[in-house]
């Protein structure tokens, strides 16, 4: 609970929280009031009324876990405004003061630095190669913008500088978009060097972390990537709303950086092939999270890479309507089992609506590049999928290979596959106004058409 304190002149909104090693409770400053002036706008006596609700809305934006009961603030405000001054050099306090003094630091730090002078110089600058050209990318950026902003309600500030001095929590969207574009292009380096960069100057920041995680496992460092990700799972898991559904763990925003930390958890313990560590989160994601879809597909791959081919089968089949690579585990867990008359229609859905994943899950070099959307989700499911079940397409049976591709190059297959595509790329001509090419190929993708196709094959 935040309350109302006098300090000398001024007045403070502060926050009592427990130190965890000496288990007493300390107060936390939250904000400042220091003139009376302020204080009116504050509690909603000065101009128009409005100073109240921006005033609670930016301090409940930047500290979403502590709770306000904003009618006793109003109040001791009101009841302890003769200690303030009626006037106070805001410029210099609130928006000169966070800037100007790390602006002289960081100038001065870097005028030492000089590489023409000293080899160690050299040495410190190409250290921090990536963080400087963000940086000096960033200064670009925001002196292109400063004299073209326009004044407007969106983006002018109050004589007390509120908004720039009460941002809201965690690393500017703008800031993280720079970063992700770095990752995004495979520039590994500056990506690596940008999130560690942000994960020190807004700590704590989950998804730092699981971009670092992400950088890590591109790199197959797997015991550093686990690392940033069970990072991101315990930084995550503080960012949760006191009370929470499990139904409403990925819909609310704020649970997104633990979910996507357990589930890279779960990919990068399955290449690594820790499984018992993998299943064990699987579990977690389902009973605590209850998102049993995640669960299920990661457990689907799991199973196949130990052999389970009964509960690879269970898990992956449920959700082949959503998902249609998951009716080719369904499809590769039943030949295994010798069932190959019931494996037919799962894996003719798969290559129906997934052609390309069929082909390199059957060991066949790739014959042209992606020129649709759909190549492209195609090809990026069969990337996915060969790694998932890494250890399978290693070890699995040559009867079950060979059905594959055998079913692959069957004359029955192939003129319903280049149907699939025919109207897929005359639907997407849009050369026909009623819809037939997009009815055609939304039937032919479905599992059902798959089932009646696979009994006329056999």
């Amino acid at each position: 609970m935040a309350y109302i304190r006098k300090r000398g002149r001024q007045l403070v909104l502060v926050h009592g929280q427990r130190n965890p090693d000496t288990q007493k409770v300390e107060q936390h400053i939250l904000f400042t009031l220091y003139s009376k002036g302020e204080a009116l706008e504050a509690v909603g006596k000065r101009g128009n009324g409005d100073g109240v609700h921006r005033f609670r809305s930016l301090l409940e934006s930047r500290y979403p876990d502590i709770r306000f009961d904003w009618k006793k603030i109003r109040k001791d405000v009101r009841d302890n405004m003769n200690v303030l001054p009626d006037l106070y050099d805001y410029r210099d306090k609130r928006l000169r003061a966070g800037l100007r003094p790390a602006l002289v630091s960081f100038a001065k730090s870097l005028i030492h630095a000089d590489p023409q002078w000293n080899i160690s110089a050299a040495e410190l600058v190409e250290e921090h190669r990536h963080e400087l050209e963000f940086i000096a990318q960033l200064i670009s950026w925001r002196l292109e913008l400063s004299d073209k902003q326009e004044r407007s309600k969106w983006t002018a500030d109050n004589p007390f500088y509120w908004r720039y001095s009460m941002p809201a929590r965690g690393v500017p969207p703008e800031a993280e978009e720079m970063a992700a574009a770095y990752w995004e292009r495979r520039e590994l380096d500056q990506a690596e060097a940008v999130f560690g960069l942000l994960t020190e100057a807004f700590h704590p920041y989950a998804e730092g972390h699981n971009y670092l995680g992400l950088i890590a496992l591109e790199r197959e460092q797997h015991e550093e990537a686990v690392g940033h990700f069970e990072r991101t799972v315990e930084l995550g898991r503080k960012m949760f709303p006191k009370r929470i559904a499990k139904k409403r763990y990925w819909q609310d925003l704020s649970t997104r950086p633990y979910m996507r930390g357990l589930r890279n958890l779960i990919f990068t313990y399955n290449t690594m092939g820790h499984y018992e560590e993998a299943l064990a989160i699987c579990d977690k994601l389902d009973k605590t999270c209850g998102d049993d879809a995640s669960a299920d597909v990661f457990s689907a791959a799991i199973y196949m890479n130990t052999k389970m081919w009964r509960r690879a089968h269970d898990k992956a089949a449920k959700w082949r309507h959503i998902w249609p690579n998951e009716a080719f585990v369904a499809g590769l867990s039943l030949l295994e089992q010798g069932k190959d008359e019931e494996a037919l229609p799962y894996l003719l859905h798969g290559i129906l609506n997934l052609p390309r994943t069929a082909r390199m899950l059957a060991g066949i070099r790739r014959t042209s590049d992606p020129t649709s959307a759909h190549d492209v989700e195609d090809h990026n499911a069969g990337v996915s999928m060969t790694r998932d079940l890494h250890a399978y397409l290693k070890n699995r049976r040559r009867k079950s290979l060979r059905f594959l591709r055998d079913l692959l190059e069957r004359p029955e297959v192939v003129t319903l596959a280049n149907d699939v595509q025919e109207a897929e790329s005359k639907w997407s001509e849009r050369q026909v106004p009623d819809r037939e090419y997009f009815h055609r190929m939304t039937e032919m993708r479905k599992f059902e058409f798959a089932e009646i196709a696979a009994g006329e094959l056999v």
